[in-house]
């Protein structure tokens, strides 16, 4: 029988799981511009950069749920390896273009991913949302 933390690190992998199909889909997307004027639409890009591999980073780094260093690198590693696949993945697809600055600003996110795990782990995220 799994305890409750077992079934709680489960969710955040499955979470993970499926936000990295999320990210996946979107990269399968030939074009995802929007009407907005150049430089608005590619800050607009960057912070969803941001975003996904902040919120990617966060969910692998809970189902591991340790503070230990060697734990968090492993998250490191594996969320900006997936940022790599993921740009080697949009060469592939009409109308993308993998870019190694892309790979940068996912790390940048990946880091923000890390610093909110490290001052908002699951336990203390769930009593703050109570």
């Amino acid at each position: 029988m799994l305890s409750i933390k077992q079934k709680r690190q489960l969710l955040f992998l499955l979470l993970a799981a499926l936000w990295g199909y999320l990210i996946y889909f979107l990269s399968n997307t030939p074009d995802l511009a929007t009407d907005l004027p150049y430089k608005y639409d590619f800050i607009l890009r960057k912070i969803a950069h941001i975003f996904v591999f902040l919120v990617l980073t966060y969910l692998v780094a809970s189902s591991l749920d340790s503070q230990q260093r060697h734990y968090l690198l492993f998250v490191i590693i594996a969320a900006i390896v997936y940022a790599f696949t993921d740009e080697l993945h949009q060469t592939f697809v009409q109308g993308r273009v993998g870019s190694g600055r892309d790979i940068l600003v996912d790390s940048i996110g990946v880091y923000f991913g890390i610093w909110f795990y490290k001052i908002y782990p699951p336990d203390k995220l769930f009593k703050f949302l109570k």
